[in-house]
Formats: structure tokens, sequence, C-alpha cells
């Protein structure tokens, strides 16, 4: 099950869906050596980035991606 908290939850909420999928389908595995598609796990906010992890859908690898702050 996904864990996010309120703040992460909240603005992961306000990405489109189809953005969503694209990130998580892009996102770089140091062990495969290339994008790869992410199966979330946690998510976070530091200041005003928003932290995803979760595991490789490949190799089982632990993986992050970062998304920036929006624009205002």
């Amino acid at each position: 099950m996904n864990q996010f908290t309120p703040e992460a939850a909240e603005r992961w909420n306000r990405i489109p869906g189809w953005a969503q999928q694209k990130i998580l389908d892009n996102v770089f595995c140091t062990k495969c050596a290339g994008a790869i598609p992410m199966a979330l796990k946690t998510a976070r906010m530091r200041d005003k980035e928003l932290i995803l992890r979760g595991k490789c859908k490949y190799c089982g690898h632990d993986v992050c991606r970062v998304v920036e702050a929006e624009t205002e």
C-alpha cells in the first residue's frame, strides 16, 4: 500500500493522471542503468519538492524520483 504524507498526497493529486503515469514510467534505476517504470511506495515533501520512492519494476532495486516545485 502506498504511504503518502498528507502534504505529499495533496501535491500528487494536483498532478493530472496522464502526467502521474509519465512520471512513474520514467525513473532512473542505477542497477538497470536506464529509465524504468517504478512501483510507487512512499511520497513525502522536502521543502517544495515531492519525493517519490519505490521499487524498479524490473529488478526490484530501490528508486527515487523528485518532482520539482510548482512555479507560481
